[in-house]
């Protein structure tokens, strides 16, 4: 998109010249089902906005895993070419007829369809579009970048849909990995805005653990070293943890994470759960009975749902992700849950099959890999 200066207003740029949309970019993706990585440029069309959604030129996204398993497994039986990129800010270009919570010229956050394109753009200076439904787009506050907005939503709604509606007020909570990209934002959420009481993590190095307190655990352990269940006995006078949420999607992390919980506790997994982690196989996880004989839930968070068929969402799915995408907004600019960026790379097909790689040989950053798209208009915040 060809732009001068924009004038900020409130938190919204006001583009002052006429928008042109291409017909089709260059971006980062899949051209055939089960590609795997390395990812490569593929040419999509810019689709057009239905009546729920707006057109989005991106100025940032970031890396999340489930873009490399998309690759590895198509497992929404997509025709490609696909583009990756699912988190999303920038400015409104387009919207629906139905859109009423947002206009074009809007500097805004959103998340993108699983069954859409995302925003990654194959660099050469082309801009980058991407469709998201209304419920799924907010308004970007002025004080918080395009950057940093990028970084919250696949993360942030994962720990919001896993946390928000179980941590009672004075919980112990355990959260391991909290130098992870979910698990940091689950940390500050658990910590400063829900009330946990007690809030545990875990890491393996010193600055994964470094950030996990940085983000509010108060206590960090190295699940390497220590015998984490026993110590979370000690903790809690030998009851164990109210709830733990675990979303580092490692079967033997799971075994070990579900010692941890107390009698009649709850123990929350993002995705797919122990057993079925690969999504082509399924193994025996001794997960189920280790909870059972502690009386504790297991409640599995699978955000995909939402994302994959929207359109079939009820009122009440869709008021509560929007509810979560306002709430990120607004913990972020109090300073309540923000993004830790590791590490901010360019939108080029080198760049993310790098850090895609090293995501899926969990030598990832700490925190997020930030990815900006459209750098002019990113630095525009």
């Amino acid at each position: 998109m060809s732009r001068k200066t924009g004038e900020k207003l409130e938190g919204t740029v006001i583009m002052k010249q006429t928008l042109t949309i291409p017909e089709a970019f260059l971006g980062v993706g899949y051209a055939k089902d089960r590609a795997g990585l390395p990812l490569e440029a593929v040419r999509v069309p810019v689709a057009r906005p239905g009546a729920d959604q707006v057109l989005i030129c991106v100025a940032a996204s970031s890396l999340n895993p489930l873009e490399y398993k998309l690759a590895d497994l198509n497992f929404f039986r997509r025709t490609p070419p696909v583009v990756l990129g699912l988190d999303l800010s920038g400015i409104v270009v387009a919207a629906g007829s139905a859109v009423r919570g947002v206009a074009v010229g809007d500097a805004v956050v959103a998340m993108a369809d699983l069954n859409g394109d995302g925003g990654w753009v194959a660099g050469g200076g082309e801009g980058s579009y991407a469709l998201a439904r209304e419920f799924l787009t907010v308004h970007k506050p002025q004080s918080l970048s395009f950057r940093d907005g990028a970084a919250l939503p696949m993360c942030f709604l994962s720990a919001f849909a896993s946390l928000y509606p179980t941590v009672q007020p004075g919980d112990t909570v355990y959260i391991p990995g909290g130098g992870g990209g979910v698990a940091h934002l689950a940390v500050q959420m658990a910590a400063h805005v829900l009330g946990a009481g007690l809030v545990i993590s875990s890491g393996s190095t010193p600055q994964s653990m470094a950030l996990a307190r940085q983000s509010g655990a108060h206590y960090v352990f190295d699940y390497k070293r220590d015998d984490i269940a026993a110590e979370i006995s000690k903790l809690t006078g030998g009851r164990g943890a109210d709830l733990v949420f675990d979303a580092t999607y490692s079967e033997a992390g799971f075994v070990e994470t579900a010692k941890t919980v107390r009698q009649g506790g709850s123990w929350i997994v993002l995705g797919v759960g122990p057993g079925k982690t690969t999504r082509i196989v399924e193994t025996e996880s001794p997960v189920n009975s280790i909870l059972a004989e502690r009386g504790a839930k297991h409640i599995n968070v699978n955000i995909l749902r939402y994302f994959s068929e929207p359109a079939t969402l009820d009122d009440e799915a869709k008021a509560f992700l929007k509810r979560g995408m306002t709430l990120a907004m607004e913990w972020a600019v109090q300073g309540q849950v923000l993004p830790h960026v590791g590490r901010t790379i360019d939108s080029s097909v080198e760049a993310i099959n790098a850090g895609l790689q090293s995501l899926k040989s969990g030598a990832g950053t700490l925190g997020k890999v930030a990815v900006i798209v459209d750098r002019e208009l990113a630095e525009a915040s």
